[in-house]
C-alpha cells in the first residue's frame, strides 16, 4: 500500500513502528506516540500541544523529548514544520507540496491542494521552495457569521464586527 493511501486512511501503531524503522529512526514509545498523533490529526499541532497531549497518556514524557523528536522528524523529512504565525513553528506530517489556509475565526489551520505543476510552469523563475498561507474564513465560520451565530474568536475579539468603542463623554 502506498505512502499517501495509509496517510488518507490512518495508520495502525504497528504501521507507524514499520515507517519509523523504514526511515532509519528507532521506534522508542514516545516517537510512536508522537508520530502518530500527528498523522492522526490535522490539527497542524505546535510542539507544546503535542506535549500537552502526550502527558495526559505519557505523564512520564518530558517537553524535551517531544521537541527533540520533532526536530528528528523534521530532520528526517517525515514532517514539516510549518510557520503560520510568528514565533510559532506548527507541525503537519503531510509533506507533499501543499498550502495552508487558517480561519481568522476559529484559528483553525486546513491543508489546501495546489496544482503543483502551474507553480513549476512560471516562466522566468527556478523556484526553489515555496510555502503558501492563505487566510480568511472557514466555511464552518462563514455559515456562523451569516446566520449571526459567530461567536467571540480566539483572540478574544467579537468576529465579524466592529469592536465596539466606548466613548467617555464627560459634561
Amino acid at each position: 500500500m502506498s505512502e499517501g493511501k495509509k496517510r488518507e486512511r490512518g495508520w495502525t501503531i504497528e504501521e507507524v513502528k514499520q515507517y519509523l524503522s523504514q526511515k532509519g529512526i528507532k521506534p522508542s514509545v514516545y516517537r510512536l506516540k508522537i508520530f502518530h498523533y500527528l498523522i492522526t490529526r490535522k490539527t497542524h499541532p505546535t510542539a507544546e500541544e503535542i506535549f500537552n497531549h502526550l502527558k495526559k497518556e505519557i505523564p512520564s514524557v518530558c517537553r524535551a523529548t517531544v521537541y527533540n523528536t520533532v526536530r528528528l522528524f523534521e530532520d528526517k523529512k517525515i514532517i514539516q514544520s510549518i510557520q503560520i504565525e510568528k514565533n510559532e513553528a506548527r507541525f503537519d506530517a503531510t509533506v507533499a507540496r501543499h498550502g495552508h489556509f487558517r480561519c481568522s475565526s476559529c484559528g483553525k489551520i486546513f491543508d489546501v491542494d495546489l496544482d503543483d505543476l502551474k507553480i513549476k510552469g512560471l516562466k522566468g523563475f527556478a523556484i526553489e521552495n515555496w510555502h503558501l498561507h492563505l487566510e480568511g474564513r472557514c466555511r464552518r465560520c462563514q455559515e456562523k457569521l451569516s446566520s449571526g451565530k459567530l461567536g467571540l474568536g480566539k483572540r478574544g475579539k467579537k468576529e465579524g464586527k466592529e469592536p465596539e468603542r466606548k466613548i467617555n463623554q464627560r459634561k
